[in-house]
C-alpha cells in the first residue's frame, strides 16, 4: 500500500528531521497541548515524504513518534492532539504568493476531515487544508527539526525555546559575533507557550524550566535575561562558526557525562577541576581528545551494560554515535 511506502522513507532516516517553515516555527499556537505540536509536525514531515496533502497513518506509527509507548489510552491522546489540529491557529509574517503580498498574520486550521474505518481501526486518514498548504508553498525560510529529539521533551517551554534557537542560531549580532540572540515580549512569549503570565517572574519560571531540560537532552546552553529598558526578554546563545557537536563523535546529550566519566577513571593528578573540565570539553568537541571513542564505548559498558554489538547499533555510517536509551531494570 502506497501509506506503508511513505511511512517506510520516514524511518530509513536516522534522525527524523523536518524541515519546517518558519511560518509554521513561529506561529502563535501556544494554544495546543505539546502533544498536538509534536503530531503537527510528525504529520507536515509525511506531507514532504509524500507530497500530498491526503495523509495515511497507523496508530502505533503514531503511538511510537509521539513516545506514547507507555501510554494504554494512547488512542484517545492521539485522537485529542489531531481534534487540536482541526482548530485555527494564527501563522505569521510570509509571501501569499496568489496576493503577492506579506502577510503579516493568517488564521488557518491545519487539517480538515479525520477519518478511521471500522475495518482498519488501526489506521487513520487525514487531509491538510487546502489553505494551509497554499501558505506553504514559500520556498526560502525554513527550520530543521529533529523530530526523534522532538518527541522527548516534556515542557513546552523546552520545545518552543528549542525550537526557536534553531530557528535563530544564525541570527547576526553587530556587537558580538560569537552570540546570538533574539528578543521577545511577555505577551509575545504568552501566546508561543499558551500561558497567560502577567509578571516576569513567573515566566521566568517556566523559561528555567525548559532552559534546563534542552541541556539535559541536548547539551546546549541557552541563557535568557530580562532587558529593563526593552521590556523584553533576551535568549542567548553561544555561537560558534562550526555548530556544537558537529565534529564531535559522540552525542552533545552525553558530553558532560563522558567528561565526569573520564575524570574518574584518571590516573592524573588534577589541581583544578572547572579549568580541566573545560580543557576536556573544548578537546571533546573537536574531536581530538585521545582515545575518546574507546573511553566512550567503556562508559556504555560498564556503565550501562552494554555489549559491543549493541553498542555498534549506535554508531552511524559517518563514524559518530547517536544517542542511546538506558536500559530497564
Amino acid at each position: 500500500m502506497k501509506h506503508n511506502n511513505i511511512l517506510e522513507k520516514i524511518k530509513k532516516n536516522h534522525f527524523d528531521t523536518l524541515k519546517k517553515n518558519n511560518a509554521v516555527t513561529d506561529a502563535k499556537n501556544g494554544e495546543l497541548s505539546l502533544g498536538a505540536m509534536k503530531a503537527l509536525d510528525i504529520i507536515l514531515q509525511a506531507y514532504q515524504v509524500n507530497n500530498s496533502k491526503k495523509i495515511s497513518m497507523e496508530l502505533s506509527f503514531l503511538r511510537k513518534k509521539l513516545g506514547l509507548e507507555r501510554n494504554n489510552d494512547y488512542v484517545n491522546r492521539i485522537k485529542s492532539y489531531i481534534m487540536e489540529l482541526k482548530l485555527p491557529f494564527e501563522l505569521r509574517d510570509f509571501n501569499d504568493f496568489e496576493s503577492g503580498k506579506r502577510v503579516e498574520w493568517a488564521l488557518t486550521s491545519f487539517l480538515n476531515d479525520v477519518k478511521s474505518y471500522k475495518d482498519s481501526q488501526h489506521l487513520i486518514e487525514m487531509n491538510i487544508s487546502d489553505n494551509f498548504i497554499e501558505y506553504m508553498v514559500e520556498k526560502a525560510g525554513y527550520t530543521n527539526i529533529d523530530i526523534e529529539l522532538s518527541k522527548k521533551f516534556k515542557t513546552k517551554y523546552g520545545y518552543k525555546i528549542y525550537e526557536m534557537y534553531l530557528r535563530y542560531y544564525t541570527m547576526p549580532n553587530k556587537k558580538d559575533h560569537q552570540i546570538s540572540y533574539i528578543k521577545k515580549d511577555i505577551n509575545e512569549l504568552n501566546k508561543k507557550f499558551g500561558t497567560n503570565h502577567k509578571h516576569k517572574s513567573k515566566m521566568f519560571e517556566g523559561i528555567k524550566r525548559g532552559i534546563n531540560e534542552i541541556l539535559k537532552l541536548t547539551g546546549e546552553e541557552v541563557y535568557c535575561d530580562y532587558v529593563v529598558e526593552d521590556k523584553k526578554f533576551m535568549f542567548y546563545w553561544m555561537k560558534n562558526s562550526e555548530k556544537i557537536g558537529s565534529k564531535c563523535i559522540i552525542p552533545n546529550a552525553r558530553i558532560n557525562e563522558t567528561i565526569d566519566w573520564i575524570i574518574l577513571h584518571t590516573k592524573k593528578e588534577i589541581k583544578n577541576i572547572k579549568s580541566y573540565k573545560a580543557k576536556i570539553k573544548a578537546l571533546i568537541k573537536n574531536n581530538t581528545f585521545e582515545d575518546l571513542e574507546s573511553l566512550y564505548r567503556g562508559m556504555m559498558i560498564n556503565k550501562y551494560d552494554f555489549t559491543s554489538e549493541e553498542i555498534n547499533l549506535y554508531k552511524l555510517n559517518n563514524g559518530k554515535y547517536k544517542n542511546f536509551k538506558e536500559k530497564k531494570n
